[in-house]
């Protein structure tokens, strides 16, 4: 955990300068989008994941860190803590878009904060298909695979916006059906560390039984 958080900070001095023009970038987007832009929410933390992974990539910092006192385990454990702190700047940009929408005078849909709950939920579930093939593929092919997730976070929200419109009753499944009830959550939490947990797994088994 103590390697894991200077692991996770390093990403982030990496990144300061794509953090600079992505969530200007991301405003502009959104609020251009107002109508739906609460779908637009997972596209910063996964260009986050997807730039980081990158990086160490290009830069060769995995090759460099192996030969410090950093295991492996805790090079691809910091990736995965790496999801939350990702998450949370896609929140607070979406936040700072939902108050500068309201402060001009134009509405967002009812169940806003619902859709951006369940929204930002999905970016856990790509980056534990992204990390994986990430470690697998690596430099060879690094930028076919950064190019198709960047495509999915692209086209997306306008697949899920027209999903909703052709199935209406698609809106009905943010609240679950069952709103008296805790255990669609519970199950769905469970089985969503046991996604997580087995993704992990699978990062870690690749990338240690790979020649830097």
């Amino acid at each position: 955990m103590y390697h894991s958080f200077y692991l996770i900070r390093k990403d982030f001095i990496l990144l300061r300068k794509l953090l600079m023009l992505l969530i200007p970038f991301f405003i502009f987007i959104a609020y251009s989008n107002y109508h739906s832009f609460s779908l637009f929410t997972v596209m910063p933390p996964m260009l986050l994941l997807i730039s980081s992974c990158s990086m160490d990539t290009q830069q060769m910092t995995q090759r460099f860190l192996v030969n410090l006192p950093v295991r492996r385990q805790e090079l691809v454990r910091a990736k995965y803590f790496s999801i939350l702190p990702y998450a949370l700047v896609g929140l607070a940009a979406t936040a700072f878009t939902y108050l500068l929408i309201i402060m001009t005078g134009k509405e967002v849909t009812p169940h806003f904060w619902q859709e951006v709950g369940i929204t930002i939920a999905i970016f856990p579930l790509l980056a534990m298909l992204y990390l994986p093939i990430h470690y697998w593929l690596g430099a060879k092919g690094a930028q076919v695979v950064n190019l198709v997730f960047m495509m999915i976070i692209m086209v997306g929200p306008n697949v899920i916006g027209s999903l909703l419109q052709w199935f209406p009753d698609l809106e009905n499944w943010q609240s679950f059906g069952v709103k008296s009830s805790f255990i669609p959550y519970i199950v769905l939490g469970l089985a969503y560390v046991f996604l997580l947990s087995c993704s992990y797994l699978i990062s870690l088994r690749i990338f240690e039984k790979k020649d830097l």
